[in-house]
């Protein structure tokens, strides 16, 4: 029998459905998904925890002819159409623009930027938002085109700035945390993009490439007046509480404490993250998540009282089940935060801690 061809296909390509061709393996050569099994929306969370940037398909999966963009429009046309997302979207846009001219402008001068001012246009567009989930839920629903290092970088700020406001910092922790959002990722601009964007499996030589964008950034502020925590937030948001991150493997107690909670913003909003072809995983998967592997990753410390407010942001709010129902979530489980009460539509309650074969697919 003719062997099936097979293609790779960026993580932020891949739609649920698709058949992974080979086993899907971390760095360590660990199993995360096996050959032939369906890729389901907890295996991209998965993947994209452990930051492998592609994966091979079946070259004839009749997925990958479904992807165009007007599909993908019709998908959230009635998220689009209200005014509270318009006005977002037209704020997120033009403020994404700011940030980006600003970056390059870092990076081409040995001028100083205002760094405050690139602050204040993020804590913009947290104020003029409804609520908290408001923005993680408008977040989620963003579509553009813009430069992928850009759009993660603001997005990512935007996290770190509500984060501060749950972790109780003061006015100046809460600044600082957001511009380390915001330059987090500025060593990417020094990599080659062809390696960035490469649809296929990186080399060792193009991965260590990859490994090296925090000291390229920490190694352009250095000199600059940023303070210094944000510096050590750059340089060291790659490292894992295991030891398992990078540059440096450094362990829990080794990362600094603006590192430790940009590293689960960075993580939460590439799982969360509307890409071209296909929305973002549900909320709920990723705290479900973030609750089974990111522990041996994340600082606890940080982890948990983000997980908690992430999960209450969600009550009251309407949800879609993977058996059909609807209804709205009431009630959070302490102990396990990604499986809550729901009360379904007709006023019966299913507590999914105890319906293990039922999950959130979807938040209204």
């Amino acid at each position: 029998m003719e062997e099936r061809k097979v293609v790779f296909v960026p993580v932020s390509n891949i739609i649920p459905g698709m058949i992974a061709a080979n086993d899907i393996c971390d760095r360590n050569n660990q199993l995360i998904i096996p050959k032939d099994s369906v890729i389901d929306g907890a295996g991209i969370t998965r993947i994209t925890l452990f930051e492998i940037t592609s994966v091979t398909v079946y070259a004839d999966d009749p997925l990958l002819l479904q992807i165009h963009e007007q599909n993908f429009q019709n998908q959230f046309a009635s998220t689009e159409e209200k005014a509270e997302f318009i006005e977002f979207r037209k704020n997120y846009n033009s403020t994404l623009e700011f940030v980006s001219k600003k970056l390059k402008q870092l990076l081409n001068t040995d001028e100083e930027i205002d760094y405050t001012e690139l602050v204040n246009e993020v804590d913009k567009l947290v104020y003029v938002s409804q609520s908290k989930y408001h923005i993680f839920n408008m977040l989620h629903d963003i579509k553009t085109f813009a430069d992928e290092t850009f759009r993660h970088t603001l997005n990512v700020a935007i996290i770190n700035n509500i984060f501060a406001e749950w972790l109780k910092m003061d006015e100046e922790e809460k600044k600082n945390l957001t511009l380390c959002g915001l330059l987090h990722d500025l060593g990417k601009l020094f990599v080659d993009k062809d390696i960035l964007r490469k649809p296929g499996k990186l080399t060792d030589d193009e991965f260590e490439q990859i490994k090296q964008h925090p000291v390229l950034g920490f190694n352009c502020l250095k000199n600059k007046k940023v303070p210094d925590c944000v510096k050590q937030g750059v340089l060291l948001h790659h490292e894992r509480s295991d030891g398992k991150g990078y540059p440096y493997g450094f362990k829990i107690n080794e990362i600094a404490p603006f590192a430790a909670i940009t590293s689960i913003a960075d993580v939460y909003e590439a799982m969360t993250a509307t890409r071209v072809y296909r929305k973002g995983m549900s909320p709920f998967d990723v705290i479900r998540i973030f609750e089974e592997e990111g522990k041996k990753q994340f600082d606890p410390v940080y982890l948990l009282p983000l997980l908690k407010h992430l999960t209450n942001t969600y009550l009251q709010h309407r949800v879609i089940l993977s058996n059909g129902l609807t209804g709205k979530v009431v009630l959070i489980n302490k102990d396990e935060l990604s499986h809550p009460m729901v009360m379904l539509d007709d006023e019966t309650f299913l507590d999914l801690s105890k319906s293990r074969g039922v999950k959130i697919t979807e938040v209204q």
